[in-house]
């Protein structure tokens, strides 16, 4: 097992992108490209990562812009370097663009949760031929309010600067997660594990208040990935798998989650799958019974 840590430089403003590999000592079956969710670093998934690694693929994860180690100062997590959610889907050309020329001959798969669900599916919007397969993790679902959202952080930008951090905005979004949860735990909704609940509050890189920009570009985010435009579609037969945890806020119900794999198939996609996990919340990963979700992971790979 070989790691490697290098940097990805953006196509879009030359942002250095952090990026982490680890590759097996044996023959590649295929490369696993991971997006990360919102307000936490890519070293989060490295447990998953050695797991793939055992069974033969190499798994590269990178810092999204204003993440991790791909930011220009710690005042700018949560600060995307952008206005319109555009480099940061460019931003995952730049890199499977890399794993292509490094790896050319196998499979390329990509893994996104959370937030990047929907750095995801808008980049299939115009690139699914460039992948072999989908897994949307703990994916983010269509809002009705997205639309005043998006206002009302546009007006707040106005007011207090983009890199303004909004409680109020941040409270608008998250703050009736906790609440569905028995505890005293902040962000007891992420999992069930409470383990992994203490590492991510204690953990800078993890849990930041969104500057109002990050905001932004987050809500257009949502908009477009359900707004129906500007799929190309040119992989209708890509194979797509869709996990969460059966009380994850996030993907509000199992019927909503059913809704967004219905849009999926209404702009064309057809071989779409479905795993829910009974008493798991939203980061599946760091459940205590993650071993599952891995083999179901792997088990969709080699199918």
């Amino acid at each position: 097992m070989n790691t490697k840590e290098f940097i990805i430089s953006s196509s879009s403003d030359e942002l250095a992108l952090s990026a982490l590999l680890i590759q097996p000592d044996t023959a590649l079956k295929g490369v696993i490209v991971i997006l990360h969710g919102m307000a936490e670093h890519k070293e989060r998934y490295v447990g998953f990562m050695q797991a793939c690694v055992k069974d033969g693929y190499a798994a590269l994860i990178y810092d999204h812009r204003g993440h991790g180690e791909s930011v220009c100062s710690k005042d700018d997590y949560g600060y995307f370097y952008e206005e319109d959610a555009d480099y940061i889907v460019e931003d995952v050309k730049d890199v499977i663009n890399h794993v292509r020329q490094v790896f050319p001959s196998v499979p390329v798969i990509l893994f996104a949760h959370s937030m990047g669900t929907l750095v995801a599916r808008l980049y299939c919007k115009k690139y699914d031929d460039t992948i072999d397969k989908l897994i949307l993790s703990g994916p983010v679902v269509k809002n009705p309010l997205v639309t005043a959202a998006l206002f009302l952080t546009k007006v707040l930008s106005l007011c207090f600067g983009k890199h303004h951090r909004s409680h109020f905005i941040q409270s608008l979004a998250f703050g009736g997660y906790d609440r569905k949860f028995e505890g005293t735990h902040e962000n007891r909704w992420l999992s069930e594990n409470m383990h992994n609940v203490m590492a991510y509050n204690a953990e800078e890189k993890d849990g930041f208040i969104f500057t109002l920009n990050g905001f932004k570009n987050l809500f257009l985010m949502v908009k477009r990935t359900f707004d129906g435009k500007g799929w190309k579609v040119k992989n209708p037969t890509l194979p797509i798998l869709f996990l969460a945890g059966e009380n994850d806020p996030v993907i509000g119900s199992v019927e909503q989650l059913h809704q967004a794999e219905d849009d999926m198939r209404r702009q064309g996609y057809d071989t779409i799958e479905e795993k829910v996990y009974p008493h798991m919340r939203h980061e599946i990963l760091q459940e205590e019974k993650k071993d599952t979700v891995i083999c179901d992971i792997l088990d969709f790979i080699e199918s």
